[in-house]
């Protein structure tokens, strides 16, 4: 890895690798690079999304790849080193900029052959891996900790319905969500970003302000932030749905040069909650409050030495916001609650919703102890990591089941874009 020994002390190289697969094997367990490992990223796609975004590193993109003996040199010309150092903590990398970079990196070798070779030593260059060392394994270009998750690979409807045949679930229910990449990360996004969630106050009042009559229905805060999820505005919640066809969609709807993912999310009854429940209240009226005020409370949340009834007199603000909703409501509020996440049925008010079958993650105050993850369907203590190949085909066989942009995005412009997509290849 002599070749790479530099480079990796490169800042914004070190970030680029750290954003798309480091933090993803540390918090999930797993990463995949089998895109770079075949290079199937198109040059010129990557180079017309950096610079749609004005990002710096287009430049990479100028020109041929490098080789193992030009990469550091060529780096330096485009982007300089040192430099790079000094803004590390100013200059905040959108995903696909690290994926460009690490993409840019790999191109650097011969062949796939040697890709993967870099990709198996990679665990091994890497100090925050020392303590998975023994655990790491390598399959079909995902590395993953053997101890601590299990890996499907699945590419028709039928192999699919095998394992969720199999699964085993004792009590709760089985819900589930597509990803186009393994590499996401399973959270809401308001929380991809630390600006977005900083600024989640400010969106959920201004998109109020500025469209108020798409809110005339709404009479709640969890209703208003469905509305707001629905036209693509970041919130702190996260769609699933109870049907597996449909997750399976949304693994396999973009992306196609990469494996999808069929996420398997369990929840216990205690963690699965009604609309109209006041756990559900306290969580969707955070918006209303700015960061500063959401930090509080999570402070106050997480400080055992105030005990529940403390802690209701120091968040009368949430209180009184939430009996603007509802008016009996009881100064009752549960420490944990604010903390944890909860699964949410959704009110079947709108079309989308009902072809979906869709339901909700409502995520309570950032905190590391409560992550995401701990919805992941496991068995022998294991997460089971379900990765589709071959998605064009799935599409066709779920298109056989009436599963498709059509169906589940029924107004009236998505419908009249399938329709002339279907007959415009005719």
């Amino acid at each position: 890895m002599f070749f790479f020994d530099d480079l990796y002390r490169i800042s914004s190289i070190q970030q680029a690798f750290k954003n798309v697969c480091l933090d993803k094997m540390l918090s999930d367990g797993y990463f995949n690079m089998s895109v770079y490992i075949l290079g199937k990223i198109k040059k010129e796609d990557i180079r017309r999304r950096l610079i749609h975004i004005k990002s710096r590193f287009a430049v990479l993109y100028d020109g041929a790849y490098p080789t193992e003996d030009t990469a550091l040199e060529m780096w330096c010309q485009k982007l300089g080193y040192y430099q790079d150092r000094d803004d590390f903590n100013l200059y905040k990398q959108t995903y696909d900029e690290s994926s460009a970079i690490v993409n840019w990196i790999y191109q650097a070798f011969k062949n796939s052959a040697a890709r993967e070779k870099f990709t198996m030593d990679l665990h091994n260059h890497v100090e925050m891996f020392q303590d998975i060392r023994r655990n790491i394994c390598f399959s079909q270009g995902v590395v993953y900790n053997k101890a601590k998750v299990e890996i499907h690979f699945l590419s028709s409807l039928s192999e699919v319905n095998d394992l969720i045949s199999s699964l085993t679930l004792k009590k709760g229910q089985l819900f589930f969500r597509g990803h186009a990449n393994p590499n996401y990360i399973l959270e809401p996004s308001v929380m991809r970003s630390k600006s977005l969630e900083q600024n989640e106050s400010r969106m959920y009042h201004e998109l109020i302000i500025n469209c108020p009559d798409d809110f005339d229905k709404c009479h709640t805060h969890l209703e208003k932030l469905v509305e707001m999820q629905h036209y693509g505005l970041p919130t702190r919640l996260l769609d699933i749905t109870r049907n597996p066809l449909v997750a399976l969609y949304f693994a396999c709807e973009n992306q196609t040069e990469t494996y999808g993912e069929l996420v398997l999310i369990s929840a216990d009854n205690d963690e699965i909650k009604y609309p109209q429940s006041d756990t559900v209240s306290v969580l969707a009226s955070l918006p209303v409050f700015p960061y500063e005020v959401q930090k509080k409370f999570c402070r106050l949340a997480e400080d055992k030495t105030i005990d529940n009834d403390k802690f209701n007199l120091e968040i009368e603000r949430l209180v009184h916001e939430i009996r603007l909703e509802k008016p009996a409501f009881q100064p009752e509020i549960n420490k944990s609650d604010l903390l944890n996440n909860y699964i949410v049925y959704a009110l079947k008010n709108n079309k989308r919703i009902i072809k979906q079958d869709g339901a909700f993650i409502l995520c309570g105050l950032r905190n590391s102890s409560h992550s995401l993850e701990e919805f992941r369907y496991m068995d022998n203590k294991k997460k089971v990591i379900v990765l589709i190949s071959h998605k064009r085909r799935l599409l066709k066989q779920l298109e056989a089941f009436s599963i498709n942009r059509a169906t589940l995005f029924p107004e009236i412009e998505c419908v009249s874009e399938y329709i002339k997509e279907k007959y415009s290849n005719v």
